[in-house]
């Protein structure tokens, strides 16, 4: 796509004007400073709209939703989601309004709208069947539905969102998908240690090591170095879950030094983990309690409480090791299980809430499937009879009625066949539709009789008459059939609300455009 600027073409990008502000507000979210990238969002925003850059001011709304996220600051991402959606308005978007309702769920499930979450991400995820695959839009709308169902413990869910997508963005999009992939195994196995069920998540940390030795192999093929150290980082953790400690914290502390440990980043959480096990290990039990201690603030703040909670459960172990067993700690940490255990069994009722969603919708989707089957002509794929009966009782929204009849339409089937003859009738159907405004009821009436129920005057549906006629009497019927010619005959007429039969007036003035030899518009009186 290009502009003239001057005597030049440019190009223009394909995201807008504005998308490297957007790049580079992205970059700053995926970098950890989140702050940065909020900050950069509200002033492109002002500059994309300014500019009437529509694409980009989507995206700036968007990522600023997700930083504010990343900052715990979950009510201002509620409000950005909510703005994105007003902005979106009634056009239907799949891919838009599967993004701002994904942020939305994420987003209230950190402030406790449990039942507002699971509404957004169901409609969500149904939208994603919308969004054409293997574009960017359906990676894009993919990792914010994964990510919304992994908030939500869906964690099934998550997973076969992100594996549907996985190596379908080129090296840079694969880098991130990985990336979410590995972090949300680590999330998963680290749920389960901390409900007592270690056996179940050494599964989870195997496929937390696997991806993340993928991710690293990606990144560093498109050769960016940090995100490979993060990759390295977050196989540290799951080799650490595994039993490799000291291999893990070696990993883990080499590639510290090849990224920015920012707070807001999940990897620099496992970084510490990984640490303090380390240090707890070699005794070392201050430098482990400041790291889990620091961990706890950086996670309660971003409102990540499974990685609060480890912190916290390994906090506990740091002081058993140190100190010995103290009474205390085995009742808080039973007290702690337990109601992680009571969160985690809530995953059942959001899956089934879930599941009951997707099935309304897809009953509503058939029910509407088959009123669009009884309501539609199969020939023209135009309304029927049907439709025009169900329609009689809103004549004061119609007044008015345009009758097309085929001049000789059995001579046509006679002379030419029906096959021909079928042909016709859909080429008129596209006519008489392409000619109607978008408002306007067009049916076939029955045989080879059309009907057009519209509002407006009688002015506008005589034009709409006489447009059909003339377009019909210029079509090339001869690409049809060697000497084939069609015409129609129009009665244009008021719908009558008092009798039964509401289109008389139209079908009168047919009848006499017909007796005054075919080929014409007659109007009613």
């Amino acid at each position: 796509m290009t502009a003239r600027v001057g005597r030049c073409l440019v190009p223009v990008a394909e995201f807008g004007p504005f998308d490297s502000l957007a790049d580079a507000a992205h970059g700053h979210y995926v970098d950890g400073f989140s702050e940065r990238a909020v900050s950069l969002c509200r002033t492109g925003l002002a500059l994309a709209r300014a500019g009437g850059d529509v694409v980009t001011a989507r995206y700036f709304r968007y990522i600023e939703g997700v930083a504010l996220q990343e900052l715990g600051r979950h009510p201002e991402a509620v409000e950005a989601a909510d703005a994105l959606l007003a902005d979106l308005g009634d056009h239907v978007e799949p891919m838009w309004r599967a993004k701002a309702l994904a942020l939305a769920a994420e987003a209230s499930t950190r402030i406790g709208e449990h039942a507002r979450a699971v509404g957004a991400v169901a409609e969500a995820h149904w939208l994603l069947d919308a969004v054409r695959e293997r574009t960017y839009g359906h990676l894009s709308a993919s990792m914010a539905v994964g990510l919304a169902l992994r908030s939500l413990n869906l964690l099934e869910e998550a997973d076969a969102v992100l594996r549907s997508i996985s190596g379908s963005g080129g090296s840079g999009v694969d880098v991130l998908i990985a990336q979410e992939r590995a972090l949300l195994s680590a999330y998963w196995g680290t749920s389960l240690i901390l409900i007592g069920r270690r056996d179940e998540a050494r599964a989870r940390f195997v496929a937390c090591a696997s991806t993340a030795r993928r991710m690293a192999a990606l990144a560093h093929a498109d050769e960016d170095a940090a995100m490979a150290a993060r990759a390295e980082v977050i196989e540290a953790f799951a080799m650490m879950q595994l039993g490799a400690v000291g291999l893990a914290a070696s990993r883990a502390l080499d590639a510290a030094t090849r990224f920015t440990a920012r707070p807001e980043l999940v990897e620099t959480h496992l970084l510490r983990l990984v640490a303090a096990r380390k240090a707890a290990d070699d005794a070392r039990f201050d430098d482990a309690r400041d790291d889990l201690e620091q961990l706890v603030v950086d996670a309660d703040a971003a409102g990540r409480e499974v990685w609060a909670a480890i912190a916290r459960w390994a906090l506990a172990q740091v002081h058993v090791e140190q100190q010995g067993p103290h009474p205390a700690i085995e009742p808080l940490l039973t007290l702690a299980r337990g109601a992680l255990a009571r969160v985690w069994s809530e995953r059942e009722g959001r899956f089934a809430a879930l599941h009951d969603r997707h099935q309304l919708r897809e009953l509503t989707a058939e029910t509407e499937r088959i009123s669009r089957v009884l309501m539609q002509d199969p020939l023209t794929r135009l309304g029927n009879r049907r439709l025009i009966d169900m329609t009689a009782d809103e004549h004061t929204d119609y007044p008015w009625a345009v009758f097309v009849d085929v001049d000789n339409f059995k001579a046509i089937n006679d002379s030419y066949s029906h096959g021909v003859g079928d042909v016709v009738l859909r080429t008129l159907g596209g006519i008489v539709r392409s000619q109607a405004r978008e408002t306007d009821l067009v049916a076939r009436y029955g045989g080879d009789e059309f009907l057009v129920l519209l509002g407006g005057g009688g002015d506008a549906a005589q034009a709409l008459a006489d447009r059909v006629q003339a377009a019909v009497e210029s079509h090339e019927w001869s690409h049809l059939a060697p000497g084939l010619e069609v015409t129609v005959s129009v009665g244009v007429g008021p719908t009558d609300g008092g009798t039964a039969d509401r289109w008389r007036a139209a079908d009168a003035a047919l009848l006499a455009a017909k007796r005054a030899g075919r080929n014409r518009v007659v109007v009613a009186g």
